[in-house]
C-alpha cells in the first residue's frame, strides 16, 4: 500500500493543483461571506505577515514592495481588508479588482485552494474622514524559512516558560500562562495511551508546544505513560544545500523520567540548530525513534502542521502506527499528515477532536474532520473543495 502511495501522490499532487487552479477564480473568492470586525487587528503566530497598504477605494499599492519573495514564499492565508463606507455598500467590485491585483504578483495566490482568504469588513468608521483612516490593503500570511533569530526567539520563548525548576513557585499557573494547551488537551483525552515514544518537532515556531511538553512531567510526576522522547531540529545547523535525506540529523533522544531531565533534552536540541529551510526530518526522527525505543507501545509524533515533510519518501520505512498531534491548525490542516497517519495505520490529534481509523476509509469513502470535509482518492487522503 505504501508503494502505492509514493508513486500515486506526485501524480495526485500535480493533478489536484491542476484541478485547483482551473475552478477558482477571483469571483469566486469575492463572493465569500465577509468578515465583520470593528477594526482589523494584525495577529501573527506561527506565520510571518507582509503587509500591502492600498489606499481608500483604490485597488494599487501605495509602496511597490518588494514582492519577490512571493514567487516562492508558502503562503497559507491571504486578509483583503477594506472598511464599511459608504455604509452598508456592495463593495464587491473594489474588491474584485484588488483581488486580481494580487493575482497579478502570482496566479496561485488566487487559484490555489491551499490558501485561506479572509473577506474583513471593518466597521468602525462614521463618516469619509475616518474610513480614510483605517487601514486597507491585502495582508500575507506565509511560512518563512527558518533564521538565526528565529532560533534565538525560541530558546528566550522556551527559557520564558520553562523556568529552572527551582524557580517553579507554582507549576498549575506556569501553564495557564502558555498561549495554547494543545499537548495537555490531546494526552489528557487519551488515557490509555501508555509506554509512548514521543518525537516531537523543536523547529521554528514549536516552542509553546515544546514548553507544554516538558511542563507535562512537573505536573504529571506520577503519570509514567511517556518513556523516550525523541526531540528534532532539522539537521542541526547544516546548510540546506548539504542535507541528505534520511541522514539529516539534530535528532536527540532521552528517557522522560523528570522536569530537570526533558528541559535540559528541550535546550540542547533547540540551542544546536533550527534547521533553515521550512520542511522537517519527521520520518527520519520517526525511524529513529523505531530504533531507540523498539518496545514501545505508542510513537507520538508532535508535528508543525505548517511544516511540510521533508523525507516523505522513507514513509514505505515506517512499519508501526504512528499517532499525529498536530500543531498550528489555526490555518487549516496538512492533508499530508492525514496521510502519514493513514499509511501507518495511525491517528491525528489537535486541541479540539481525535481523528482515528484512518486506514480503515474505503476508496470513495467521504469524512469532515475539523470542519474541513476529506475523500479517499486512489488510497489517498484529498481535501474536497466546493465548487
Amino acid at each position: 500500500m505504501k508503494t502505492l502511495f509514493l508513486l500515486f501522490w506526485v501524480s495526485v499532487a500535480a493533478t489536484f493543483s491542476s484541478f485547483a487552479t482551473e475552478i477558482r477564480t477571483a469571483t469566486e473568492i469575492v463572493g465569500q461571506v465577509e468578515i465583520q470586525r470593528p477594526r482589523y487587528l494584525l495577529k501573527t503566530s506561527s506565520l510571518k505577515a507582509e503587509v500591502f497598504n492600498m489606499p481608500f477605494g483604490e485597488s494599487y499599492l501605495i509602496s511597490e514592495k518588494d514582492k519577490l519573495f512571493l514567487k516562492t514564499a508558502d503562503v497559507r492565508q491571504i486578509d483583503l481588508v477594506f472598511t464599511d463606507y459608504p455604509k452598508g455598500q456592495d463593495l464587491k467590485k473594489l474588491n474584485l479588482n484588488r483581488i486580481k491585483e494580487v493575482e497579478s504578483w502570482r496566479k496561485s495566490l488566487v487559484s490555489d485552494y491551499e490558501i485561506t482568504w479572509k473577506i474583513i469588513r471593518q466597521t468602525d468608521c462614521k463618516n469619509e474622514a475616518e474610513a480614510k483612516t483605517m487601514f486597507h490593503g491585502i495582508v500575507i500570511h506565509y511560512k518563512g524559512p527558518q533564521t538565526e533569530e528565529d532560533r534565538l526567539m525560541e530558546i528566550a520563548v522556551t527559557s520564558k516558560y520553562l523556568p529552572l525548576e527551582e524557580d517553579i513557585k507554582d507549576p498549575i499557573k506556569l501553564r495557564k500562562s502558555l498561549p495554547d494547551s494543545t499537548i495537555f488537551k490531546v494526552f489528557e483525552r487519551n488515557k490509555n495511551w501508555k509506554n509512548m515514544a514521543v518525537v516531537a518537532d523543536m523547529t521554528g515556531s514549536m516552542a509553546p508546544y515544546t514548553a507544554q511538553l516538558v511542563l507535562w512531567f512537573k505536573l504529571k510526576v506520577n503519570d509514567h505513560r511517556i518513556q523516550d522522547l525523541i526531540f528534532f531540529n532539522d539537521g542541526d545547523s547544516t546548510p540546506n544545500s548539504k542535507k541528505v535525506i534520511g541522514s539529516t540529523g539534530g535528532i536527540y533522544h532521552d528517557k522522560g523520567n523528570n522536569y530537570k531531565q526533558v528541559r535540559e533534552l528541550a535546550m540542547k536540541t533547540i540551542r544546536a540548530g533550527c534547521g533553515g529551510d521550512a520542511p522537517e526530518n519527521d520520518c527520519e526522527a520517526l525511524l529513529y525513534a523505531y530504533k531507540v525505543a523498539p518496545k514501545a507501545s505508542e510513537y507520538i509524533l508532535i508535528a508543525d502542521n505548517l511544516a511540510p515533510i521533508k523525507d516523505i519518501v522513507l514513509l514505505e520505512k515506517l512499519n508501526k502506527p504512528v499517532r499525529i498531534i498536530l500543531c498550528g491548525t489555526s490555518y487549516g490542516i496538512s492533508a499530508e499528515y492525514l496521510n502519514l497517519a493513514r499509511e501507518t495505520g495511525g491517528s491525528v490529534h489537535t486541541m479540539e477532536a481525535d481523528l482515528e481509523n484512518l486506514i480503515k476509509k474505503s476508496e470513495g469513502e467521504k469524512f469532515t474532520f475539523m470542519n474541513q470535509k476529506y475523500r479517499i482518492e486512489k488510497g489517498v487522503v484529498v481535501k474536497e473543495y466546493a465548487k
